[in-house]
């Protein structure tokens, strides 16, 4: 029976001095980036004007990440250390806190994995009341909205507040904080159009099929009608026309379409 080879200990000293310099580096890059931010914020000041969450912004850097990432580090990993990169110095440049809701552990889990543990997080007892904290609270609110703890139509309570992204972004089975969910915000300071448009949708009857061009994100229905979110890429006139009949349509913000990164 071989005996388990023994490691040569100045290759192991070799290769930790290796990691201890990489994180070394790491470390002078964030406070480097630090640095930047502060130079940021004394050229365009602390966001006044819309939240400072940046959705669209945030799916590029995730999608150059996808592109870039190798090895057999899950890439939700790498995704959960950027996010919190991301808020961590967003928060520096405008602080805002995050109202969510659904079942505590996953709507925390949720929370904590895209926004970090820099950001204060505040857990609601329903969907309508974390749109009640946005629609009532300043530029400084995000909500997180759990899609499978939908008992009421609580996207038709967005007035001034809007849909701007979907989680997961990352569609990669078995990830952590995989719970579907919607985050909405005030105004954003600097909104770009949506690759996927949200609708609050009022239809008489129960939902027909719409086909793989509409997505039904959550629906409910009472007294012969039937409330629906609903995301697609089509103009809204050609969503109205498939829908046909509808006796309500109105868009509710959008976001980016989720991604599904290739292991390589």
């Amino acid at each position: 029976m071989n005996e388990p080879q023994k490691a040569d200990p100045s290759r192991l000293l070799e290769l930790r001095a290796k990691i201890d310099a990489i994180d070394e580096s790491v470390h002078r890059l964030l406070m480097q980036r630090a640095a930047v931010i502060d130079e940021l914020i004394k050229v365009k000041g602390t966001a006044k004007n819309g939240a400072a969450f940046r959705p669209g912004r945030e799916a590029e850097m995730m999608h150059r990440l996808a592109e870039r990432h190798s090895g057999h580090l899950p890439v939700t990993a790498v995704e959960h250390l950027w996010r919190e990169i991301i808020s961590t110095f967003t928060a520096l440049q405008a602080p805002f806190e995050v109202f969510a809701s659904g079942e505590p552990t996953s709507a925390i889990e949720t929370a904590r994995f895209y926004f970090g543990f820099t950001v204060p997080v505040t857990l609601k007892p329903s969907p309508a009341e974390v749109v009640e904290a946005i629609e009532t609270g300043g530029d400084d609110r995000l909500g997180v909205v759990d899609l499978q703890a939908t008992s009421d139509p609580w996207w038709e309570r967005l007035e001034n507040a809007q849909v701007v992204a979907r989680l997961p972004f990352f569609d990669v089975p078995g990830r952590p904080a995989a719970s579907p969910a919607l985050v909405i915000a005030p105004p954003l300071a600097d909104p770009v159009p949506p690759e996927v448009a949200c609708y609050a949708v009022k239809l008489p009857g129960p939902l027909a099929d719409l086909g793989e061009a509409v997505d039904v994100v959550a629906s409910l229905s009472s007294e012969d009608v039937t409330h629906a979110l609903v995301a697609s890429r089509l103009p809204q006139e050609a969503l109205a026309a498939q829908l046909g009949g509808a006796l309500d349509i109105r868009q509710i913000g959008g976001y980016a379409a989720p991604l599904a990164p290739q292991r390589s």
